[in-house]
């Protein structure tokens, strides 16, 4: 991957971030765990709620200065992700854990994963009326692997050249290595787009809503008439405004004032400021859909090339303690691994307890005596850098010295060599589907290896993980390599963090479909 034009916000948008990448897909849901007294938005979890034609949304979301209406940088900022899923159709979308198909009506694999069929839905259309084939589909394919695209970090494994056509509906896709998991991969965010497309800002899509109007700053989109899916949902709206708004607080005020239907990503503050507000109606994704924070040691850099050092941080941190203070008790404890609620999470995984003593025996062992730790971070989004300022105390307790290294946000992500190279740095696990997560941070092909070197039997158990078919064998592999990693691994996740978001109680029918952050609209109706 090409690290210096694929920014990894970028690709964590995509795949959870957040990189939708916690992933899972699913209704976006009340605020808290059920006691808030709001309601959840969808249709399907409010069958009291019929949908309503008409109307338009207007909908706030983070923008960016490289905003763009081109479908292979859909996943620059939040508010180009929330208009590309209105504009271009995907093979499929996530819930809970598991693949959804939507361009795609089937897909399948040979004996050992090597190679998949897809068999496109018949009766798709592009907004121009021409009918969407399975040339489109290996085209997009192809242009998302092959550009420096937030897709192309998962679909290192496709073999692009050996893949062909077999007939209009028919694509035969072929792998360079066995993958059971490429179902996974073609569920996220494979915008299709006309075979043949040279001007990627002015793609035809296939997606319930056409772009009327652009400028960076805002954007209108109209519902199709002739949306190939209508007969099992949306587009319920007129028409969808979206709105780049910078700053969280901007969104929220502009919600409050009127000016907004809907506003993405707003804090965890305000959030709790605005639980009880009637006009007001807070949302939180489903468990699964959680970000998680974490403290990365590199295990290729000293101390922690000494597994003891690994353990004695992992026993020094108070998860509880930063649980409250840093989620505002909104959020939950993690367990050192990620992807906790999702299907493939091995729940028989045991909770490490807060024990600075055990952490001071084992840096004694390691032979560290009183360890002097650097940890770096920066304010580039909420979590990082409250968590490290709170280690620093837990620390001392277990007998290390850590010293903050804050670095300016704007800074932080552009030298990814010294993100890679940094013995102890605060990460922000965005959601993603597990496998797919162990992959993209762990092994020796990993897109982003913040714990530094693999070995032989972490790349042996990431191989067989790869090499499983069928869900019973999937699911054992995924538990091997998070058994391997809670005992040997580098990352030491400590909290799960709900990533939050508002909007009048008018608005139904929003759904996360994968990516709270980056909602679907397709649905979306308005309902006074």
């Amino acid at each position: 991957m090409n690290f210096d034009q694929v920014s990894r916000r970028s690709i964590l948008r995509t795949v959870g971030s957040g990189l939708g990448v916690v992933l899972g897909g699913g209704l976006l849901a009340a605020c808290g765990d059920g006691s808030s007294g709001h309601t959840p938005l969808g249709s399907s979890a409010t069958p009291s709620v019929a949908p309503r034609r008409g109307g338009k949304l207007r909908a706030a979301f983070a923008g960016s200065s490289t905003e763009s209406t081109s479908v292979i940088r859909a996943t620059s900022s939040a508010v180009d992700y929330v208009r590309a899923r209105l504009v271009w159709d995907t093979l499929g979308e996530i819930e809970k854990s598991k693949p959804v198909w939507r361009i795609a009506e089937s897909v399948e694999h040979n004996a050992d994963a090597t190679r998949w069929t897809v068999r496109v839905r018949d009766g798709i259309t592009f907004s121009d009326g021409r009918k969407l084939t399975a040339e489109d589909v290996l085209f997009s394919l192809r242009t998302l692997a092959s550009n420096p695209t937030a897709q192309s970090g998962l679909l290192g494994g496709f073999d692009a050249k050996a893949s062909k056509v077999r007939d209009p509906r028919t694509v035969e896709l072929h792998l360079k290595g066995p993958d059971g998991f490429f179902d996974l991969v073609l569920a996220q965010s494979i915008f299709v787009f006309p075979a043949g497309t040279k001007d990627f800002e002015r793609a035809l899509g296939s997606g319930p809503f056409v772009l009327k109007k652009w400028s960076r700053g805002s954007s209108l989109l109209k519902a199709r008439k002739d949306y190939w899916d209508a007969d099992h949902g949306g587009p319920y709206l007129d028409a969808v405004e979206l709105f780049s708004v910078a700053e969280a607080g901007a969104r929220l005020n502009g919600l409050k004032s009127g000016q907004f239907d809907y506003a993405g990503a707003i804090s965890l503050s305000a959030a709790r400021a605005e639980n009880k507000n009637p006009k007001v109606r807070v949302l939180t994704a489903p468990k699964e859909l959680w970000s998680e924070l974490s403290l990365s040691m590199n295990l290729g850099t000293e101390p922690f090339t000494e597994p003891e050092a690994v353990q004695a941080v992992r026993y020094a941190i108070d998860r509880e303690a930063l649980v409250r203070s840093v989620t505002l008790g909104q959020g939950e404890v993690a367990d050192d691994a990620l992807g906790r609620h999702q299907t493939w999470y091995d729940s028989s995984l045991p909770r490490r307890a807060h024990d600075p003593e055990k952490a001071r025996r084992l840096l004694k062992k390691a032979r560290l005596g009183e360890a002097k730790l650097s940890v770096r971070t920066s304010d580039y989004e909420y979590g990082t850098l409250e968590s490290a300022t709170a280690f620093v105390q837990q620390a001392k307790a277990a007998g290390m010295a850590v010293a903050v290294d804050k670095i300016p946000a704007a800074d932080y992500y552009s030298d990814i060599k010294k993100l890679l190279s940094t013995p102890l740095q605060t990460n922000l696990f965005h959601p993603m589907p597990l496998p797919l997560s162990l992959s993209f941070y762990y092994g020796s092909h990993a897109s982003y290896p913040f714990t530094g070197p693999s070995n032989d039997t972490l790349d042996g158990l990431l191989s067989a993980m790869h090499a499983a078919v069928g869900d019973g064998k999937r699911s054992r592999t995924v538990h091997d390599v998070q058994h391997y990693l809670y005992e040997h691994g580098g990352d030491a996740v400590f909290a799960r963090m709900p990533p939050l978001a508002a909007s009048t109680p008018a608005v139904h029918g929003v759904e996360a479909r994968g990516f709270f952050d980056y909602p679907c609209l397709r649905d979306a109706f308005l309902r006074p």
